[in-house]
């Protein structure tokens, strides 16, 4: 069967949407919480308000050979807001970036990735927090030493806001790892392009240039984006927002 361009491009959307549905509904599933829930720390996963609007929104993530599409509010929202506004004063979090601050930005990445995982060991969410998917606060996780691929990029992330990155050049990104599966890492974006920063590599690598991760969801300050394929040479230009 051929479609034609229209088709083509509505196709592409349409696939990128279903893998997003598809990765994070599992863990949807393991973090409802009902109104029967205690109001434990754990509630902080119910924050499902919608973002502030922002004036001068985050560049477009268009990463691994993918195109980014305006994804309007999205379940992960909520917990990329409230770890990206803790711990601006944690001890921890701000000796790391005394240590790099003044370096140049790829500098900067290389220095705060080797420190990060020097003292965060991955390990799993279950072991860690004893439920099954929880995005722990930089603080939180640095203080315990063990950490998995989300909490790690999160402490990556504050240590580099701390460090004087500005906070709209730096995204946490949700997709799968060849041949780990499901997979997060943290994108920054400097005067030379996206680089990731991948627990499982262990240095910054370009954006461009890893084929191992596909992105399925990636999220900002106060934007989020799914990622799709261009067909036939032509841009998606769609947006839920």
């Amino acid at each position: 069967m051929t479609f034609s361009r229209p088709r083509r491009v509505l196709l592409a959307i349409s696939c990128a949407f279903s893998a997003c549905c598809a990765l994070v509904s599992p863990i949807h599933a393991q973090t409802v919480i009902g109104a029967a829930s205690t109001p434990d720390r754990f509630n902080r996963l119910r924050d499902y308000a919608a973002r502030p609007y922002i004036s001068n929104p985050p560049v477009s993530p268009d990463v691994f050979g993918t195109a980014a599409v305006g994804a309007g509010v999205t379940f992960y929202d909520a917990r990329f807001r409230r770890v990206s506004l803790a711990d601006k004063h944690d001890a921890s979090v701000l000796a790391i970036a005394d240590m790099v601050r003044g370096l140049d930005p790829a500098a900067q990445l290389a220095a705060v990735q080797s420190e990060v995982l020097r003292r965060v060991k991955w390990s799993h969410d279950l072991d860690n927090m004893r439920v099954a998917d929880f995005w722990s606060n930089a603080g939180e996780t640095l203080a315990r030493g063990t950490g998995d691929s989300e909490d790690i990029a999160i402490v990556e992330m504050q240590v580099l806001k701390a460090a004087g990155f500005d906070p709209r050049d730096l995204y946490i990104s949700i997709g799968r790892q060849k041949p780990v599966g499901a997979h997060i890492v943290l994108l920054a974006r400097t005067p030379a392009g996206f680089t990731m920063l991948d627990d499982r590599l262990g240095v910054p690598m370009s954006a461009q240039g890893n084929r191992l991760f596909t992105p399925v969801l990636t999220i900002g300050q106060g934007k989020s984006w799914v990622h799709g394929r261009r067909v036939g040479g032509m841009a998606l230009h769609a947006s839920a927002r």
